[in-house]
């Protein structure tokens, strides 16, 4: 499931879901690229979302079928130690968990409440500081800050549109919202709705779900000109602009891997690498500086169900 850094980019941390759970931690060879398994930590929730923060002390998680969110000391996940330092439940349908460069605050989405929880990370712990709520029937999931963090970027599951909040950066707390308008390429698909946890054992008629809109993931690109939303039912990437305003406009829109779940843009603003649960390979773009228009490079095999990329600058 998911993947996190550790800032230094040292250390890599994967999420397995199952009959028990944990997190599976890699020391990263920067010359190589290769991973060397360390230790696999079994933890108490089955986590949609993970994160390090930037000091390399702490993980943070967020489990959607079990509402809540998970902070998690690193260095005892690395040695096998998966307790949590601290969970916080009620947290209807916890899609995504991110801290602040400078460690102070930390923000939860919650799908099924339409609402961004917000905390300050204080004593080695999550300290409630803000309840924000999105309007209703937006289904915040994914959350990714502008490279200067003056502004909070959430992608909407059952629209593909994103909410742009302030950012306070003395306070954490978050202010005025703008929201993108329905990309015109989704306008066949009707809006989606919460589903059930693979754990509930519930389904929904696959028929509806093809009419539904159900995005997934979000990005920035390094100059904080663009951002880019991941469509799963059309398979889609779409391309927003960042306005003088800081309100988004619709760009353009890239076909891409089946059921795009997961995508990275590099470092340098230059490229794009996507991959889909459904596809058995993963797809490089460049991107157009001044257009944000994506242009394929290659295709390579990948895994099975494959949702998740992390992309690290070789030494």
């Amino acid at each position: 499931m998911p993947l996190a850094l550790s800032p230094d980019a040292a250390t890599l941390y994967a999420a397995t879901r199952g009959a028990q759970a944990s997190i599976v931690s890699y020391v990263l060879d920067m010359k190589s690229g290769l991973l060397a398994r360390i230790e696999a930590a079994p933890i108490a929730s089955n986590l949609a979302y993970l994160s390090a923060d930037a000091t390399g002390c702490y993980l943070l998680g967020a489990s959607y079928g079990e509402n809540r969110a998970s902070l998690y000391d690193a260095a005892r996940i690395a040695e096998g130690d998966g307790a949590a330092l601290q969970f916080v439940d009620g947290i209807q349908n916890a899609h995504s968990a991110m801290s602040t460069r400078d460690g102070r605050f930390a923000y939860v989405s919650s799908l099924g409440a339409d609402t961004i929880h917000c905390f300050e990370i204080r004593n080695g712990g999550l300290h409630p500081l803000d309840v924000v709520t999105v309007e209703q029937g937006f289904g915040p999931r994914h959350l990714r800050f502008s490279p200067d963090e003056s502004t909070l970027y959430v992608v909407s599951e059952f629209r593909a549109t994103v909410a742009a909040f302030a950012l306070d950066a003395q306070t954490g707390k978050l202010g005025a919202k703008k929201i993108s308008a329905l990309p015109p390429v989704l306008s066949h698909l009707k809006p989606g709705r919460v589903r059930p946890s693979s754990a509930s054992g519930q389904q929904i008629d696959p028929n509806e779900l093809a009419t539904l809109i159900w995005a997934a993931d979000i990005h920035v690109t390094p100059d904080g000109r663009f951002v880019y939303v991941s469509e799963r039912t059309s398979s889609r990437l779409i391309a927003y602009r960042v306005q003088d305003n800081g309100s988004l406009a619709y760009s353009g829109v890239t076909d891409t891997e089946t059921q795009p779940r997961g995508f990275r843009i590099d470092a340098t603003g230059r490229f794009l690498v996507a991959c889909g649960e459904k596809s058995t390979h993963i797809s490089a773009y460049a991107i157009d500086a001044d257009t944000g228009a994506l242009t394929l490079l290659s295709r390579c095999e990948g895994g099975h169900g494959a949702n998740w990329v992390e992309i690290v600058a070789r030494a």
